[in-house]
């Protein structure tokens, strides 16, 4: 994909009244490399291309983040270990509002108004409920992750423009609410129409949009495990019958490409430099039952052995450790593992959202009795998420039959939260790393080392929330002080409303 997909320029030009005299200036203003109308199909490949990290999200505002992954302590820092203990408290979030989710709201208005939706089935970019349905999912998920990050957010004053440049904080709580509506209207608005164009996530597929819909659903259900619980498992129950991921075949995978403009992040970062390795936190959980992912996910240090870097690492500590050991490189082959070249080649994808993680959820929701079956569901779920989760990185059937087998994974109704947050937490190894890192705050697993005896934070906790831009505070006062009242101070520490 071209760099210039990465930004979309919008642009409406007034319809000129034609007359039989053509003046010699008509054409002079006109610009041959502007479109008249709005590429919905490619504002659609733009938000999903930004927030893959390739449409100028970067490490901010990204899904697949370093800081959500750190935070999930999948990985550690190196040399530079701010962001692994939480010296970076504020964060961004205006690239979301600017980027992705007004083209996504252009999709949405450009094929709902009755001046241009013809237009927009016209060019071919997919039929009118498509482009809305799909944009309107996409949408979902974007905030879904900003407010799981930041807690209460400019929502329903939000795109605004000028119109409105101080939008007020919604609460997360209701928040959550349009959500569910949002998600559960735009999985039942897909039509037999034209197929979508522009779609560098599923395809074009509707019955895979669907499915990622109602998945989310049930991600989000499960959030409210213990902060309302009784809308948690409505929710999940009405997710579940709507249709959730059924196969590795919709996963929510996005695929990079091998070439510098749309490339893996990972690979991006180690072709000049070393700033992240696999964390003891994953290796040696792995290490523990000798999971065969464990290769896919690492590769060996030069003793022959995997090595993760224990996590916020940092001052002398690191001379214990030499980092680098990729053919080509400058830097001497090191004593810790690198992230597996599965995960940082240059086009390697990174999956949001998978049919394995989906099968935990349901596996905690049939433990929660949410859903029928009890543990004996639950265990059958579980099972089948490991097995999903293994399929997925390229394991036999043999290894799996065995990984299965291992004391500390066979199904224990006793312990069955943490084994089944574990194990999603494995599953969604350098996917989206924000959702690891709400699963952890909402549950407490997996065990990941907490409070942080190197972090520069006050508590030395990992982070509960990510404090707002500073913009807010700047720009939008009265908001801010308002959001600060309701939800609490702005800092690490504070919770959001469904992490009790």
């Amino acid at each position: 994909m071209k760099k210039f997909l990465n930004k979309v320029m919008v642009v409406f030009v007034a319809g000129a009244v034609l007359t039989s005299c053509k003046k010699i200036t008509d054409d002079i203003n006109i610009s041959p490399n502007q479109p008249a109308n709005l590429s919905t199909g490619y504002a659609l490949t733009s938000a999903l291309q930004y927030i893959g990290g390739t449409g100028g999200g970067g490490a901010t505002t990204n899904i697949n983040s370093y800081a959500g992954e750190l935070y999930s302590q999948y990985i550690s820092e190196t040399y530079y270990t701010n962001e692994s203990r939480f010296a970076l408290a504020q964060y961004d979030y205006q690239g979301y509002y600017t980027g992705p989710l007004t083209d996504l709201k252009q999709v949405i208005d450009f094929n709902t108004n009755d001046k241009t939706k013809n237009l927009a089935t016209t060019i071919r970019f997919g039929s009118n409920a498509n482009q809305i349905a799909s944009a309107r999912i996409l949408k979902a998920f974007i905030f879904l992750t900003m407010t799981d990050r930041w807690g209460d957010i400019p929502y329903s004053q939000a795109l605004q423009g000028n119109v409105n440049l101080t939008p007020k904080f919604d609460a997360q709580k209701d928040i959550y609410t349009d959500l569910f509506k949002e998600l559960t209207e735009a999985q039942a608005q897909f039509d037999d129409g034209a197929p979508l164009t522009g779609d560098v996530l599923f395809g074009g597929d509707n019955t895979k949009w669907k499915h990622w819909a109602n998945s989310l659903r049930a991600v989000m259900a499960l959030r409210l495990s213990k902060v309302d619980p009784a809308t948690g498992s409505a929710e999940f129950k009405k997710a579940v019958a709507d249709g959730v991921m059924t196969s590795n075949d919709d996963n929510a995978t996005y695929q990079y490409l091998s070439e510098q403009n749309n490339e893996n992040p990972y690979f991006g970062n180690y072709r000049t430099r070393y700033d992240y390795a696999v964390s003891s936190q994953t290796v040696n959980t792995m290490k523990a039952n000798s999971d065969p992912r464990l290769p896919v996910f690492a590769e060996k240090a030069n003793t022959g052995d995997y090595i993760g870097l224990p996590y916020a690492t940092q001052g002398d500590d690191l001379n214990n450790f030499s980092i680098g050991n990729r053919s080509g490189s400058t830097i001497k082959a090191g004593n810790i593992s690198q992230i597996g070249l599965a995960y940082s080649s240059q086009n390697s994808p990174t999956t949001w959202t998978s049919y394995a993680q989906t099968l935990f959820a349901e596996a905690e929701a049939a433990h929660l009795g949410w859903i029928p079956g009890g543990d004996g569901q639950a265990a059958t779920y579980y099972t089948q998420g490991i097995t999903a989760s293994l399929e997925q990185n390229g394991v036999d059937a043999a290894s799996i039959t065995a990984y299965l087998a291992k004391p500390g994974v066979v199904f224990n109704a006793a312990n069955a939260v943490e084994q089944i947050v574990t194990q999603k937490w494995l599953a969604n190894y350098l996917g989206d790393g924000w959702e690891s890192w709400s699963e952890y705050r909402r549950t407490g697993f997996p065990r990941l080392l907490d409070p942080v005896p190197t972090a520069v934070s006050a508590d030395k906790h990992i982070p509960r929330r990510q404090q707002y831009p500073q913009s807010e505070n700047d720009l939008n006062k009265a908001n801010y002080n308002e959001v600060i009242a309701r939800q609490g101070p702005d800092a690490l520490s504070t919770h959001v409303w469904w992490d009790k």
